[in-house]
């Protein structure tokens, strides 16, 4: 005979609602003490929840939103038709908004997905942390994809890369190529997981000093790259420079052809996330590939396990891929 969700409450002690809490990821208020505790009765019973039954009792939209920053770069887009592909397979929708990576424009997307009682919401920045708190207090099953998220919440899924280590192996790399002057150039991200923590770690154990002036962080986009490295030739020259995505990495190249600077014979350049664009760069860029239709499709397979068979959201790491073409 079939474990029930009552037997479950019974063995670990625990109220049924606290079970069904639990195998919902609506578990914020719960210790972590007695969630594992209850996980653990789950898996060694071997209980497996009524799909069908649940359905009577909760209403499914068979919808879930992601919510994505600039949807112009073309990384994200990447990431949206894995989900999209995945969740079409599984017979969901997608709702897309996209914030323009502005604050408000992200708290009207929570605020209007939670009005589509969508089942599940896929995330890739959090703007402002009240925005992500709010999110975690919805109650929705949610998934962050492209970030590493520092939080005390339970009950939410990850999917992502470490970017910090990427950065680094990308200096690491130029440092190699005989670059003695390295510029950083990325987006300002303020978070235990930046990328920039990468590019200061391999310069220091290579015993290089972190030069401020050398450094730019505006935004992830093309002007970023164009205007920073433009502002630190004013007064200094550089050998190699570290981007924080590959359209950063146009902006870099474009400046710098203006400007007669050979590439990669005078300046080396390392991207970030291998866009499809990057090969067929004139010379093709080197970059840090992120499997980012993977990520998306991952997202969203974890998603609907948990929306349709209360399957545990978890956190997982995807590896990354270094590709070295003609800018190093």
């Amino acid at each position: 005979m079939a474990v029930t969700m009552k037997e479950i409450a019974e063995i670990t002690g625990v109220s049924k609602a606290t079970v069904s809490k639990i195998i919902n990821g609506r578990d914020r208020y719960i210790s972590e003490e007695t969630r594992k505790k209850v996980l653990g009765c789950i898996t060694q019973m071997g209980y497996v929840p009524n799909a069908m039954a649940r359905g009577l009792k909760v209403k499914k939209t068979r919808m879930i939103g992601f919510i994505l920053p600039d949807i112009s770069n073309p990384f994200f887009p990447e990431i949206a038709k894995g989900i999209e592909d995945k969740a079409k397979k599984e017979g969901f929708g997608v709702v897309i908004c996209n914030t323009d990576d502005r604050a408000e424009a992200e708290y009207q997307s929570f605020q209007f997905l939670f009005a589509q009682q969508v089942d599940g919401i896929i995330f890739t920045r959090a703007l402002r942390r009240a925005n992500m708190d709010k999110v975690f207090e919805s109650g929705i099953p949610i998934v962050v994809v492209d970030r590493e998220v520092n939080t005390k919440q339970l009950g939410f899924g990850q999917i992502f890369i470490d970017t910090r280590q990427g950065i680094k192996e990308s200096t690491n790399l130029l440092i190699q190529a005989g670059c003695e002057k390295i510029a950083y150039i990325s987006a300002q991200y303020h978070s235990e997981y930046d990328r920039y923590s990468g590019y200061v770690e391999a310069m220091q154990e290579a015993g290089r000093q972190v030069q401020a002036e050398l450094v730019y962080k505006n935004q992830y986009n093309v002007d970023t790259g164009y205007e920073g490295i433009n502002k630190i030739l004013e007064t200094n020259k550089v050998d190699g420079v570290v981007c924080g995505n590959d359209l950063i990495a146009i902006g870099v190249i474009r400046a710098l052809s203006e400007r007669g600077i050979k590439i990669p014979d005078q300046v080396k350049i390392m991207g970030f996330d291998d866009m499809y664009f990057s090969q067929y760069m004139v010379p093709p860029l080197s970059t840090i590939k992120q499997p980012a239709y993977e990520m998306g499709a991952q997202a969203a397979e974890m998603l609907i396990d948990n929306i349709l068979y209360q399957k545990p959201l978890a956190k997982k790491k995807l590896n990354f891929t270094i590709c070295m073409r003609g800018t190093v």
